[in-house]
């Protein structure tokens, strides 16, 4: 399949090379050339999507989410006063909090089939691959159960910078619908938080059979994380389904 790829690839170049320079401008011809290459790159593969990703972290001047995602396509304000931030890529959903012109907390929601780079996180690479309960740590756990959407999120401590920020872990039902056994697991932990009652073990049962579905990084608590996890309707809204 590559070498079919390949082959296309290198007859596009040729064609395109041949009629840029007959129509004059070597300058033109490489504007050309690169305009498709990153057209094919895009289409391709997954790189593009990882190096907008690599530039985001922790503390790094807000600016650099409009450098690299554009304008974002939606934008709430949290009921702490803090502004939320939501940008669209081809393979992933990306959700910041700024402050003080610097970003301070951020999530991944990655399109079903794409695994972004997780090496940094306390989970490590195969965050994805493995249950919540193979994360040790565990600062802080926030779920919800309400027909708005159900969600699990937790704070874990670790990961290659766990001395600048926390790791994130969570899962939402938008980004894959739970089983009946699943919202059973969820909700006895909604339940368990909201009645004080068997809090650690709800916890235990739900992180040994669910896996996270994304991810991210913080300064914060979690309340206030829990507000950049867009409701059903809202994600609805912003894939026009």
């Amino acid at each position: 399949m590559r070498s079919v790829v390949k082959d296309k690839w290198t007859r596009t170049i040729g064609l395109v090379s041949l009629v840029s320079i007959a129509l004059g401008g070597f300058n033109d011809t490489m504007e050309a050339l690169e305009k498709i290459y990153n057209i094919s790159l895009s289409q391709l593969t997954d790189i593009p999507s990882r190096n907008k990703l690599s530039k985001i972290y922790i503390r790094a001047s807000e600016s650099v989410l409009d450098e690299n995602f554009g304008a974002p396509v939606y934008i709430k304000r949290s009921s702490s006063d803090e502004i939320i931030k939501y940008y669209l890529d081809d393979n992933y959903l990306l959700s910041s909090i700024t402050k003080d012109d610097a970003i301070v907390a951020y999530l991944v929601f990655p399109s079903q089939g794409y695994e972004p780079d997780t090496v940094e996180h306390a989970g490590q690479e195969n965050l994805f691959g493995q249950p919540f309960s193979k994360i040790e740590s565990i600062n802080e756990v926030r779920a919800s159960f309400a027909r708005t959407g159900n969600y699990y999120i937790e704070e874990n401590n670790g990961g290659q910078f766990g001395f600048l920020y926390s790791s994130v872990s969570g899962y939402s039902e938008f980004l894959n619908p739970m089983t009946a056994q699943e919202q059973k697991l969820l909700s006895d932990v909604v339940d368990a938080q909201m009645f004080e009652d068997k809090l650690v073990e709800s916890v235990e049962s739900f992180r040994k059979n669910m896996s996270p579905n994304f991810f991210g990084y913080t300064t914060l608590g979690l309340a206030s994380l829990e507000e950049a996890i867009l409701s059903i309707s809202e994600y609805k809204l912003i894939h026009k389904i």
